[in-house]
This record gives C-alpha cells, sequence and structure tokens, in this order.
C-alpha cells in the first residue's frame, strides 16, 4: 500500500526543484499541483514526471479560481464567472468549461480544482443566487467532463455562509452542493472557521464540517480533497494532514514539504491506524483516472489555444 499516492506535491515553476519532484515521483506519489508555467515547460514537466513514476498514468492538478492561465501563463484568457454569468448566450457556461478542460488536457493537466461555488464569493463567483449558481456552475461541470477533465466544487460549505446558522446554509450555500454532488468529481473544504459548525477547527481540519456537515446531513458519498495546504495557514503541516486523512479527506494537495507529511502518514499506517482510509483513497483514486481514460483525445496545444482564442472573440 503506498501512502504516497494520496499525497500531491505543488510544483511552482521558476521556484521548484525538479530533482526533488522527480524523487517524490518515484515515491510513488499520485500527481502534482502545478503553479505558473508557460505550456511547454508543463508539457516538458508532464513528460518528464510520468516517465519516473512507478504509475502508468498521475493526475496533474491546475488549482485555479476562474481562469486557466492562472496555471498555464501563456493560456488565452477566458470570460470570467461574473461575466458569464451575465452573458445572453444560455451555453457560455458550458464553452467555457469546455474550452478549460481542452486547454488543460493539451498541456497534460487532467484535473482542473473548479469550479468555486460560493455564494457572491468576490470574482470567481458565478452568482448570489443559489439556484443561479447551481445552473451556470453545473454547466460548467458539464463542459469540463465532456472536454475531458475531472472537476472539483469548491470552497464547502461556502464563505457567505460563516455567520449563519445551518439551517439558513440549507437554503443557501449548501444548495449548489446539494445539486452538483452526482457530477462532482471531487469537493473541496475551506480554510476558513464556521462558528456555527465547529469554532475550534478551519473547515478542512474539521471532522464536524466534513464527515458531519458534508457526508451525513447533506449525503456526499463521493471523494474530498485538501485544500492546497500551502496556502491554509496551517502551523503543524504534517499533523494537519494526517487529521484531515481521518476527518476522511482522501487527497492533499499541495503541502511545504511533500515527503514530510507522507512519512507522517506512513508513521500513523506503521501505528495500524488510516489503513482503511487509504484503501479507499486509493480506490477512488483509481476511478479518477478510469475517468480521465475514458475522455477524449488531447488536442495539441495550438489547436486547443486556437480554439479558445476563436470562441473567446464570440463569447466576448
Amino acid at each position: 500500500m503506498k501512502a504516497a499516492r494520496i499525497v500531491f506535491p505543488g510544483f511552482w515553476f521558476g521556484h521548484s526543484n525538479l530533482q526533488e519532484a522527480e524523487a517524490l515521483a518515484r515515491r510513488g506519489v499520485g500527481g502534482f499541483c502545478l503553479y505558473g508555467g508557460t505550456s511547454q515547460q508543463i508539457k516538458d514537466f508532464v513528460s518528464r514526471i510520468q516517465d519516473v513514476s512507478p504509475y502508468d498514468k498521475l493526475l496533474f492538478c491546475s488549482d485555479i479560481a476562474d481562469n486557466l492561465n492562472e496555471v498555464v501563463t501563456d493560456a488565452p484568457s477566458l470570460p470570467t464567472n461574473s461575466q458569464i454569468a451575465n452573458m445572453p448566450e444560455h451555453d457560455a457556461p458550458y464553452r467555457k468549461g469546455y474550452l478549460t478542460a481542452r486547454m488543460a488536457l493539451s498541456v497534460g493537466i487532467n484535473w482542473v480544482l473548479s469550479p468555486v461555488i460560493d455564494l457572491g464569493y468576490s470574482s470567481p463567483a458565478f452568482s448570489d443566487i443559489p439556484l443561479r449558481v447551481t445552473q451556470l456552475a453545473g454547466d460548467y461541470v458539464a463542459g469540463l467532463s465532456n472536454g475531458g477533465a475531472l472537476n472539483c466544487i469548491k470552497y464547502f460549505p461556502g464563505v457567505s455562509g460563516v455567520l449563519k446558522t445551518l439551517a439558513q446554509m440549507e437554503d443557501a450555500e449548501f444548495v449548489p452542493y446539494k445539486h452538483l454532488f452526482r457530477r462532482a468529481d471531487a469537493v473541496m473544504p475551506s480554510d476558513m472557521t464556521f462558528p456555527n459548525m465547529d469554532n475550534d477547527n478551519q473547515a478542512m481540519l474539521s471532522d464536524k464540517v466534513i464527515q458531519g456537515v458534508l457526508k451525513k446531513r447533506l449525503n456526499y458519498k463521493g471523494c474530498v480533497v485538501s485544500f492546497p495546504l500551502h496556502k491554509g495557514h496551517l502551523r503543524y503541516e504534517e499533523a494537519s494532514a494526517v487529521k484531515m486523512l481521518h476527518c476522511k479527506v482522501e487527497n492533499i494537495l499541495a503541502p511545504k514539504d511533500a515527503s514530510a507529511v507522507i512519512d507522517a502518514i506512513e508513521k500513523e499506517i506503521s501505528r495500524g491506524l488510516l489503513v482503511d482510509e487509504i484503501i479507499h483513497a486509493v480506490s477512488n483514486h483509481e476511478l479518477l483516472l478510469s475517468k480521465v481514460a475514458a475522455g477524449p483525445e488531447p488536442l495539441s496545444t495550438q489547436e486547443a489555444f486556437a480554439l479558445a482564442e476563436k470562441d473567446f472573440k464570440v463569447l466576448a
């Protein structure tokens, strides 16, 4: 059983060390979260890491809020989610999702960590109306899926509900999640604290939020991934990663020290703990890989970017 497989180290182009990334790949990580590279840099990295990994296929994630060019720096920019919401074309969110997936796949990224489905939360938000978010985000997710990329809805339970009661959140923040669960490849908890559920822990570290509300109250059965650890303001990263796994988080994303996190997980397993959780997480990992394999063949980067640029002119 490879505990490393549920860890996805971050790789920052221009900052991270390629040899260290290769060592993590050889150790058996399940993939990487990528940050700030050109299309050619990302393609070269994906190819190199895949070559040294013991696994036939890895998952490469783009940790984005709104647009793929947050990660693939030379990718064409598509309209923001808030702009999409105001467009008269009913298929605009679907097309954005589809084009995002085609561009991502063309450089080797097969897991797009979006959309943000919080209500009215800054620029990534589609809307502050629950059913409107459900419709727009649902179409975007359908586009991602048909374009060949995995998705991740975030940031549960929704930043706008931080001062609300659970009953109020049932009628607002939870609505998009409940409607999108069946189409979601993963859910990502927030790094914020929600006093209405757990006054002592960030949502991503809270058994009450993840198991009590997400899995039990809302009956979500799918994969839960961590908020990227490097930006989660964690004092003790290794202990936090282990705690997340006990809360039924299945994949640990972008820790500051991936090797130390893997060591901590392996130590917990050596104590006879987390064994079932890791087995379940690896099984879900295989399901995600099979879903990617069943998708369409990638376009060349030139073709994918040209398609997005052409469609952007129509959408704009």
